[in-house]
């Protein structure tokens, strides 16, 4: 049995790693030709995947074990964000009735996730490789703590995969019990939502679209956490590029799921609207709900930047105006375009983080 499920979670592991790619298909070109030149010209490029938990090594405990536990958490972040195709409810369910032991589903949520986090490790090879071809000063000096660090870090990384997917697997029985609780018309009409309540903001609420309000509090929580740590000079040793680039990645990642989980939404649900005596007031509405995050996001970063470092004005004003705009752009943009979304993100990312990272001296 233990045998039959592993096989059968790699497999179902596979499908959705499948899914992934054919529906990164039409991105991949425009990423290649923004990056592949890049890429080929520099090998060492490759490298930086490593350096956070090996520089860990080299720090003191107070500034090291702070980084090396940032990595590893971005780097367990695809497993929380596939949770749920790599364990649907129904297969949560089925998992519960199985006579299957605990021991034997943790093991087989450990090898999903070393599976899914398997190009991390090859990234972490080749990191390991350039540096040692390389030989800098720092990292010739404690070599083997740095190895080990890079190897416990994906270890780590596989755990907390691992984590999420338990989560999802153990919160199955309880998001059953709340969907069948029964309850009277009484209950269900004592509160009549308004139209753009209903329809725009309770959904991401209950679950039914992905990412939930949940997964989307959690990201302004961690772009948040960013912009303190970046605004703070919490880490010196990371460059101040390095953080626009993970700010600005979040926050439009973040966007570009949200549009594509409303326009979704929304589009089964237009024949429904359009047949009712309503005003299109909705559809700006989806709008400045689609905008909200990121731009509030981006502002309290410059706030933070305005309060507690000497800033520059120009790169300041680009940069908030730049958060203000890529989202505004990226929902007039369908995302059912992909050739003209993808370029969009990534260009609005490759200019956040230029203009970010000249926000100081």
């Amino acid at each position: 049995m233990k045998t039959t499920l592993i096989a059968v979670r790699l497999e179902r592991t596979r499908e959705v790693l499948r899914e992934l790619l054919r529906s990164l298909k039409q991105a991949l070109p425009i990423l290649m030709g923004v990056a592949g030149p890049i890429a080929v010209a520099s090998l060492a490029l490759l490298a930086w995947a490593g350096v956070p938990p090996m520089k860990a090594a080299t720090l003191p405990w107070r500034d090291g074990v702070p980084l090396w536990l940032a990595q590893a958490v971005v780097a367990a972040w695809p497993l929380w964000a596939l949770r749920r195709r790599l364990l649907p409810e129904a297969w949560c369910v089925q998992l519960r009735c199985l006579p299957f032991e605990a021991r034997a589903l943790w093991v087989s949520d450990v090898v999903v996730s070393a599976a899914v986090l398997a190009p991390l490790a090859l990234l972490y090879a080749v990191s390991a490789v350039v540096f040692a071809l390389h030989r800098p000063v720092w990292w010739v000096r404690d070599w083997p703590a740095e190895v080990v660090a890079l190897a416990a870090s994906w270890l780590a990384s596989c755990l907390l995969g691992a984590a999420a997917l338990a989560w999802q697997r153990r919160g199955a029985a309880t998001r059953a019990v709340r969907a069948m609780e029964a309850r009277s018309p009484a209950q269900l009409l004592a509160r009549r939502l308004a139209l753009s309540e209903a329809v725009l903001w309770t959904p991401w609420w209950r679950g039914t679209l992905t990412p939930g309000g949940g997964a989307v509090a959690a990201g302004l929580a961690a772009a948040g956490a960013l912009a303190l740590a970046w605004t703070s000079g919490a880490w010196p040793v990371v460059p101040g590029a390095a953080w626009a680039l993970m700010f600005s990645a979040l926050l439009v990642g973040l966007t570009e799921r949200m549009q594509r989980a409303l326009e979704s939404h929304l589009g089964g649900l237009q024949a429904w609207l359009g047949a009712l005596p309503l005003s299109a007031s909705w559809r700006w509405r989806s709008r400045v709900l689609l905008c909200v995050p990121m731009t509030a996001a981006g502002l309290f970063g410059v706030a933070l930047v305005v309060a507690w470092r000497p800033w520059r004005a120009w790169p300041l004003a680009c940069f908030a105006m730049g958060m203000v705009a890529t989202p505004l752009a990226m929902s007039v943009v369908p995302s059912a375009n992909r050739e003209a979304h993808v370029g969009l993100w990534t260009v609005s990312v490759g200019l956040l983080t230029a203009v970010g990272s000249e926000l100081w001296n």
